[in-house]
C-alpha cells in the first residue's frame, strides 16, 4: 500500500481548512443580511471567487409560473430577471433532483439548451449546478460555469459548491421571509390608511334627536360599505347608503369615490331619480367593466315627516310601524352597470313609523347551523326591538347581529321622525 506523501497530506489538510473557511466565512457574512438582492449578490461573488469561474447565477423558483427566475449574477453579461422554465436544461435537472450537476462537456450533455448562452453571448463549456436545499424543497439553483484558466471544473470544485450552497440558501429563505413580512406591514399599513380614510367620510354621530341614525361594522379592515347624511339649506336631510362589489383596496378606494360622487351630487338637491341617474352615468365612464355598486339614496323633510328615495339594487327598504311592517324592493340596477338607466322613486310619510336601509351583510348574517337571516329575519329583529328609543333599538338590532357570524360587511341606517 503506497503512502501518500506528507506533503501532499499537507495540501490537502490546507485545502480543506480553506474550504471549511470560506463556508464558515460565507455563513457569518450571509448570517444579518436580509436583503434578497444583497444577499444573493454576496454570496455569488464570493463563491466566483473561490472557484476561479467565468460566471455564474442564482435562480430562485417562481412557485406560479413554474419559472426560474435570476436573482443574482456574476460576469460580463447581466441576465437578472432571466426565466427558464423549471423542467428543463441543466438548471432544471439541479431543481429536479436536489442534486449537484457537475458538467464537464456542456454541449454534449443531452438536457443542455443553450438558451442563456443565446442571451450571453458566452459558450458554456463546463458548468456546475447546485440546488439551494431548505426543510421545505429546493427553492433555486447556484450555477457557476467556465473557469477563467480554461481548465474544467472537477470534484473538488463540485464538492465546495454544494457546501457553499447550504449558507446561501438558508440567507435566500431567509431573506425572502423578510420580504414577505415586510410586504405583509406594508400592506397592514395601506389598510389601516384605507380604513381611516374610509372613517373619516363617514358622517360624525348628531345627537339630540336627529332623525337619521347609522351604523357601520367592517368584516375586515375595511369596508365596501357606507352611509352618508346630510343637511340641506331647505331644511332637509340627504342620505344615502351603499355596498360596493368586490373585497380588498379596490372595493375600498372604489366605496370612498363612490361616497364622495353620492354626496357631491346629492347636496345639488335632485330628485333621487335624478341623483342616481347622474351617480350611474358617471361610474359608468369612470369605472372599469364588472365593478357595480348597490346603493339606495333620498331625502327626509323633518317638517312633513315624509321621505323620498330611490333604490339601485340594494336590498328592500323597510318601513315599520303600529299598523304593521312593508318593504319596498329595489326597482333599478346597480350602478355602473349601463348607462342611461331609470331609477323610480318610492316615498312614504314616517309619522310614528320608522324606515331602515340595511346593506347584505344583514340579511347574509348566520347563526350556528349557517342559516341565513334573510329579510324575513331582520323585520322579525325590527319588531323585536320596536318598542325601545331610536338609539338603543338600534344598539339592541346590532347586537342580535353581532351575536351571530358575519361574513360581510354590516352597514344599517334608520330614520324616524321626531315625537
Amino acid at each position: 500500500m503506497n503512502a501518500v506523501p506528507p506533503a501532499d497530506r499537507g495540501r490537502g489538510r490546507r485545502a480543506e481548512d480553506n474550504a471549511l473557511a470560506l463556508v464558515a466565512d460565507l455563513a457569518q457574512a450571509l448570517a444579518s443580511a436580509l436583503d434578497l438582492s444583497a444577499s444573493l449578490n454576496l454570496a455569488l461573488a464570493r463563491i466566483i471567487g473561490a472557484l476561479g469561474a467565468q460566471g455564474g447565477a442564482v435562480f430562485l423558483l417562481d412557485t406560479a409560473t413554474r419559472e426560474l427566475v435570476c436573482r443574482a449574477c456574476a460576469g460580463p453579461v447581466d441576465i437578472i430577471g432571466l426565466r427558464i422554465p423549471a423542467d428543463r436544461g441543466i438548471v432544471g435537472r439541479a431543481l429536479a433532483s436536489g442534486q449537484c450537476q457537475f458538467v464537464r462537456d456542456a454541449a454534449r450533455d443531452p438536457d443542455f439548451t443553450g438558451a442563456i448562452d443565446a442571451v450571453t453571448g458566452i459558450a458554456t463549456r463546463t458548468m456546475l449546478g447546485a440546488p439551494l436545499l431548505t426543510a421545505h424543497g429546493p427553492i433555486g439553483v447556484l450555477q457557476v460555469i467556465n473557469k477563467r484558466d480554461g481548465a474544467l471544473f472537477d470534484e473538488a470544485d463540485r464538492d465546495l459548491l454544494r457546501a457553499l450552497a447550504a449558507p446561501a440558501a438558508l440567507a435566500a429563505s431567509n431573506a425572502a421571509l423578510t420580504e414577505n413580512l415586510l410586504e405583509h406591514a406594508r400592506i397592514r399599513r395601506e389598510l389601516q390608511l384605507a380604513r381611516r380614510m374610509q372613517r373619516s367620510l363617514l358622517p360624525m354621530r348628531r345627537r339630540g334627536g336627529y332623525p337619521v341614525l347609522a351604523i357601520n361594522r367592517p368584516a375586515r379592515e375595511i369596508s365596501g360599505d357606507f352611509y352618508d347624511h346630510f343637511d340641506l339649506p331647505d331644511g332637509r336631510i340627504g342620505f344615502a347608503i351603499g355596498d360596493v362589489a368586490g373585497k380588498g383596496l379596490d372595493a375600498a378606494f372604489l366605496m370612498v369615490r363612490c361616497a364622495s360622487l353620492l354626496r357631491f351630487i346629492g347636496k345639488e338637491g335632485l330628485t333621487p331619480a335624478q341623483w342616481l341617474a347622474r351617480a350611474n352615468d358617471d361610474l359608468c365612464d369612470t369605472v372599469a367593466g364588472g365593478t357595480f355598486v348597490c346603493a339606495a339614496v333620498g331625502y327626509f323633510d323633518p317638517a312633513t315627516a315624509s321621505a323620498v328615495w330611490a333604490n339601485a339594487g340594494f336590498p328592500p327598504v323597510l318601513l315599520h310601524g303600529p299598523q304593521g311592517t312593508q318593504l319596498h324592493r329595489a326597482e333599478g340596477p346597480p350602478l355602473g352597470i349601463v348607462p342611461g338607466m331609470d331609477f323610480p322613486q318610492q316615498q312614504a310619510t314616517l309619522h310614528g313609523r320608522s324606515l331602515y336601509l340595511f346593506s347584505d351583510g344583514v340579511t347574509d348574517a348566520r347563526d350556528a347551523s349557517r342559516r341565513t337571516l334573510g329579510v324575513d329575519g331582520v323585520v322579525a329583529l325590527v319588531r323585536r326591538h320596536a318598542q325601545w328609543r331610536p338609539e338603543t333599538r338600534l344598539r339592541r338590532i346590532v347586537g342580535d347581529l353581532r351575536r351571530r357570524q358575519l361574513g360581510d360587511d354590516t352597514t344599517l341606517l334608520m330614520i324616524e321622525a321626531a315625537a
